[in-house]
C-alpha cells in the first residue's frame, strides 16, 4: 500500500466512530485530547527510524542500501529487527496480545506510519498471519488501537513524542544498549536542546546527555578506525562498560591530572590510549585480561606509572607499524552473495585479524602486567627472584636454539647477566658489612 493509500484509508477511518475518546497526550507543548481508533493493521507502516531498532537500520543501510516501508519485503525485514531486538520480552509479549488484545492505544500519523507502538504493531500482525492461532485470535489482533496525529505533526515532533513514550515511560532498559546513545545522537542533531533530550528520555541531567554524545563518538571512532563506519552490528557484545572506561580515562588524560604526562604529550598519550584500547575491544580478550588495566586510572593500572605505560605503549606500537588489513568492507561486500554472506566474511575478517594479532598484543599486555605486579613487590626481593627463576626454568633450550631472533635475546640475556650481577654485588656487600 502507497503512502497516498493509507493517508486516504485512515483519514476515512478518522472520519468516522472513534472506540474511545479523550485520551490525553502531550502535543507541540501543549495538553491535547485524542480520540483512539480501530485501524486495520494493513493499513499502518513501520517507522523505519525507529529507536528500538536503529542500530541494525543504520547498520542495514550501510551494508545495503535504504529500506522502503512501502515496500513488503522490507517491512518484514524491519518487522524482524523488531523481534530480534528484544526476542524473549517479544515472546512474552505475543501471548498476552493473543490471549488479551491490545490494552494500550499506540500513535500514528496521517499517512499511517506509526509513532508509538511498532512493536506491537508487528506483534498484532505476525498473530493475524500465523496458522497456530484461531480465527477469533486472528481477528482480534487484526487491528492496532491508536491515536491519530494531526496532518501538521512535523518530523521534530514525531522524535519527541516517540522518545517520550518509548525510552522515557516504554523503559530505557528495554533498548540495546547502542540505541541510547544513537538516538542520543539523533536528537542531538535534530537540534533538541541537552535539557530536552534529558527530559525526553528519561535521564537525570544535561550531563547524562553529554556522556552519551561522548560514548557514540568513540563508537564511530572505533568502527571507523576498522573500516566498519555506520555498521553498529559490528561492535562486539557487552562493550558498552570498555566504552565507559575509556572515555573516563580520555577525560583524565585530557585535564591533564596524570602526573606524569607534560602537555605536550597529551595528544600522543591519548592517541595511543584510543588506538590500544580500541584493539583489545576488537580482540574480546576473556580470561586473565582485565581491560580496566589499560582504560583505567586507579593506581595499579598502566596508565599511572610513566615506565609501564611507555613499555606498552612502544610494545603496542612496534607490533602494528607494519600491520594492516588485507581486505576492506568494500570488497568484502562486493563479494558477498546475499545477508548470510555479508556476515559469515565480516566474520571471517575479524577472526583474521585476532589470529594474527593476539599473541602480540597480550605479550605486550602482560608483559606490562608484570611490571606493575614486580613494582608492587620491590620490597620483596626474594619473591621477585623466585618468579625470575621459575620464569626462566621454562624455557626450552631446543627452541632457543632454533631461534629466529638470536641477537635480540643475546642482548637481553646481557641485560639479565647486568641485573644478577648487581643483586650479587648488593647481597656480598651486605654480609661483608
Amino acid at each position: 500500500m502507497t503512502t497516498q493509500e493509507r493517508k486516504i484509508k485512515i483519514k476515512e477511518i478518522k472520519d468516522g466512530t472513534p472506540v474511545a475518546t479523550g485520551t490525553k497526550l502531550k502535543y507541540q507543548g501543549e495538553i491535547r485530547e485524542f480520540n483512539v481508533y480501530k485501524i486495520p493493521i494493513e493499513f499502518l507502516a513501520y517507522n523505519v527510524e525507529n529507536g528500538r531498532i536503529s542500530s541494525l537500520v543504520k547498520s542495514y543501510k550501510r551494508e545495503y542500501g535504504s529500506l522502503d516501508v512501502n515496500n513488503e519485503k522490507d517491512s518484514q525485514k524491519i518487522a524482524k529487527f523488531l523481534f530480534d531486538s528484544n526476542e524473549q520480552r517479544n515472546k512474552k509479549t505475543l501471548k498476552d496480545l493473543a490471549e488479551n488484545g491490545q490494552l494500550e492505544p499506540g500513535i500514528i500519523t496521517m499517512d499511517g506510519i506509526i509513532v508509538d507502538g511498532n512493536r506491537r504493531a508487528s506483534l498484532l500482525r505476525k498473530i493475524a498471519k500465523e496458522s497456530d492461532y484461531d480465527q477469533t485470535t486472528k481477528d482480534k489482533c487484526s487491528y492496532f488501537l491508536a491515536r491519530i496525529l494531526p496532518e501538521d505533526a512535523n518530523e521534530k515532533e514525531i522524535l519527541r513524542l516517540e522518545t517520550s513514550f518509548q525510552m522515557g515511560a516504554d523503559s530505557k532498559v528495554d533498548y540495546n544498549p547502542i540505541e541510547k546513545y544513537l538516538h542520543t545522537r539523533d536528537m542531538h542533531v535534530k537540534k533538541f536542546t541537552l535539557d530536552q533530550i534529558a527530559e525526553y528520555m528519561g535521564f537525570d541531567s544535561a550531563k547524562d546527555v553529554n556522556l552519551n554524545l561522548d560514548i557514540m563518538e568513540l563508537i564511530d571512532d572505533y568502527l571507523e578506525t576498522y573500516g566498519y563506519n555506520g555498521i553498529y552490528t559490528r561492535l562486539p557484545r557487552g562493550c558498552e562498560d570498555d566504552f565507559l572506561k575509556l572515555n573516563t580515562a580520555i577525560k583524565k588524560v585530557q585535564s591533564g591530572k596524570i602526573n606524569w604526562i607534560q602537555t605536550d604529550q597529551l595528544d600522543e598519550v591519548e592517541t595511543d590510549l584510543r588506538n590500544i584500547s580500541f584493539d583489545f575491544i576488537r580482540l574480546e580478550e576473556k580470561g586473565d585480561f582485565d581491560f580496566r588495566a589499560i582504560a583505567s586510572t586507579s593506581n595499579q593500572n598502566f596508565l599511572n606509572d610513566e615506565e609501564t605505560w611507555n613499555t606498552f605503549a612502544d610494545s603496542y606500537n612496534n607490533l602494528i607499524q607494519d600491520f594492516e588489513e588485507e581486505e576492506q568492507l568494500e570488497d568484502v561486500l562486493k563479494k558477498a552473495g546475499n545477508e548470510a554472506d555479508v556476515y559469515r566474511l565480516l566474520n571471517q575478517r575479524d577472526k583474521k585479524w585476532k589470529d594474527e594479532i593476539r599473541e602480540g598484543l597480550m605479550s605486550a599486555f602482560n608483559d606490562s602486567k608484570n611490571i606493575i605486579e614486580n613494582k608492587k613487590s620491590k620490597e620483596k626481593p626474594e619473591e621477585l627472584i623466585k618468579k625470575a627463576i621459575n620464569a626462566l626454568s621454562a624455557i626450552d633450550l631446543n627452541s632457543v636454539s632454533q631461534s629466529n631472533k638470536k641477537p635480540e635475546l643475546l642482548t637481553k640475556i646481557s641485560i639479565l647477566t647486568k641485573i644478577t650481577e648487581d643483586i650479587s654485588k648488593a647481597l656480598n656487600e651486605e654480609l661483608c658489612s
